[in-house]
C-alpha cells in the first residue's frame, strides 16, 4: 500500500489566496481612485443648476462641458439667473446655455458672467 510523504493538505489555503487577491484588487482600485482625485467635492451636471449657482465650462465656447460649482471657486464662468426651460429662449441680455435630452427634456439657463 502506497503511503503520501508530501505535506498535508491545506484546505483553507485557497480561500486565503482568494481573500489575497480582492484585498491586493481593492486597495489597487483605491489608490487610483486616491490619485485621481483633486479633493474638490464631486462636481455636479448644469442640468440641476438653479437660480444662484454659478457654472464652469470646461469645454469650449462651441461644444461646452458645463458643470455647477461653489460660486467662491475663481474657476466660475457664468452665475444662473432664472431657467427659461418653459419658455426656451432666454432675454437678449442674458447668456443662454440648453442641454437637450434627460428625463424631464430640454433644460435651457439663463446666464450672466461672472467677474473675479
Amino acid at each position: 500500500m502506497f503511503t503520501p510523504t508530501g505535506p498535508a493538505p491545506r484546505p483553507w489555503l485557497r480561500p486565503l489566496i482568494v481573500l489575497g487577491a480582492l484585498f491586493v484588487a481593492g486597495t489597487g482600485f483605491w489608490g487610483l481612485t486616491r490619485l485621481a482625485d483633486d479633493g474638490k467635492p464631486q462636481s455636479e451636471i448644469a442640468r440641476y443648476a438653479v437660480a444662484g449657482d454659478c457654472l464652469e465650462n470646461r469645454g469650449t465656447h462651441a461644444k461646452p462641458v458645463i458643470f455647477t460649482i461653489p460660486c467662491t471657486d475663481t474657476k466660475a464662468d457664468y452665475r444662473v439667473m432664472f431657467s427659461a426651460t418653459s419658455q426656451g429662449k432666454c432675454p437678449p441680455e442674458f447668456d443662454e446655455y440648453t442641454e437637450r435630452g434627460g428625463r424631464n427634456g430640454n433644460t435651457t439657463l439663463c446666464m450672466t458672467p461672472v467677474r473675479h
